[in-house]
């Protein structure tokens, strides 16, 4: 998810902006993981990260994902398959990316079988 809403039930004061109990407030979660102060080259698309357990895709605290073990699990046996199965898989040009404000992700991705 790209972004997400909460709605406090207090009155918040979030650095110096006070928000009032019931505003609908929206973060932009694919912008704080592009954030050059957490991440190194926040732009570039880095399966090895050091700290890659600090993205957000997935939510965070008590929000955060309930299918998450599975999204996991079936990406390691997607990757994995695909990598036993052509072991000389490799990228054969740049990923394009759906730009979609809630959910964004891999359009296509050219590889090399």
């Amino acid at each position: 998810m790209q972004l997400t809403v909460r709605v406090p039930l207090v009155p918040v004061d979030f650095g110096d902006v006070r928000v009032e109990a019931g505003t609908v407030v929206m973060a932009l979660l694919g912008a704080a993981n592009h954030d050059p102060a957490v991440f190194d080259d926040p732009h570039a698309l880095r399966l090895d990260r050091p700290n890659a357990a600090r993205h957000l895709a997935l939510g965070g605290g008590i929000h955060y994902c309930l299918g998450s073990a599975l999204a996991k699990l079936e990406a390691q046996i997607a990757i994995g398959s695909l990598v036993q199965r052509f072991p000389n898989l490799s990228l054969a040009g740049e990923p394009g990316w759906r730009d979609r404000l809630t959910i964004r992700g891999v359009d296509h991705l050219p590889l090399s079988l």
